[in-house]
């Protein structure tokens, strides 16, 4: 007997029994059972195949998604530069602040009093109208700031109008040299496909760090790679505040140029 009574060719017979087996309802009583059978096949195969096509997808978008992780963890630490070298200083000449205008004491700041009378032209000497002694050439004396430094009239020098290299106190990272290089280390990523083309060698990035210590006027002075250049940039961009450089003890903006090593170990 079939797993299914109702559709065993046992049980058509039975139903059929003394009747007349040539008409139609016989016929399709006896291939009911075929017909189901073919109709679950066609069904199953739909279903495998479907089934079979989300697995696949699936595993290719698995497959995608770990090779993105796997590049985005192949990170290589920088090698850290030798603390001897320091930095590389390029020396430009630096900018002075207009005289600071100073009132004589006693002297009053109220405007003028005009008159409105003509006046004579007199000449006037040394001690007066009347003296017209001719002045000797000793006692000319030119306000020239390089030849007469012990005047005290000369111009107050005060914070530097352009960016300079050479300043009496250099600008500091927070914690020194060694904090420097451990920042650089954590935020410079090696990249991944600048691995696979086995880039290496030397960038240079050169900013300026204000009066207040923040960072601005980036550029690669020395590129690399296109990867390596921008991920030198943002990790300059995420600097804190540096300790602002000096000159004549005032603030000063002072350019900086640092080396960055890509070594694969």
């Amino acid at each position: 007997m079939s797993r299914f009574p109702l559709l065993s060719k046992e049980w058509c017979e039975l139903v059929f029994e003394g009747r007349n087996k040539a008409y139609g309802a016989y016929v399709l009583r006896k291939e009911a059972g075929r017909r189901y059978r073919l109709v679950a096949i066609i069904l199953g195969t739909m279903f495998l195949g479907l089934v079979g096509i989300l697995v696949t997808l699936g595993y290719f978008y698995h497959r995608a998604v770990k090779e993105v992780v796997v590049e985005l963890e192949n990170v290589v630490k920088l090698k850290p530069m030798p603390t001897e070298k320091g930095f590389e200083i390029k020396r430009i000449s630096a900018g002075r602040r207009a005289a600071r205008v100073e009132t004589t004491p006693g002297a009053s700041m109220a405007a003028p009093e005009v008159v409105n009378r003509k006046t004579i032209a007199v000449p006037m000497g040394i001690d007066g109208p009347d003296d017209l002694r001719a002045i000797e050439r000793e006692h000319l004396v030119d306000a020239d700031p390089h030849h007469n430094a012990d005047q005290l009239d000369l111009p107050v020098e005060g914070v530097q109008l352009t960016a300079t290299e050479v300043v009496e106190e250099m600008p500091m990272f927070p914690g020194g040299i060694q904090a420097l290089m451990r920042f650089l280390d954590e935020n410079v990523y090696y990249s991944g496909s600048a691995q696979r083309r086995k880039v290496e060698g030397y960038a240079e990035v050169a900013f300026v760090v204000g009066i207040d210590g923040t960072i601005s006027d980036i550029e690669m002075i020395k590129p690399i790679d296109t990867s390596l250049d921008r991920s030198v940039v943002n990790a300059v961009r995420r600097m804190p505040k540096w300790k602002p450089g000096r000159k004549g003890g005032l603030p000063t903006p002072v350019k900086v140029t640092i080396p960055v090593s890509f070594h694969l170990q």
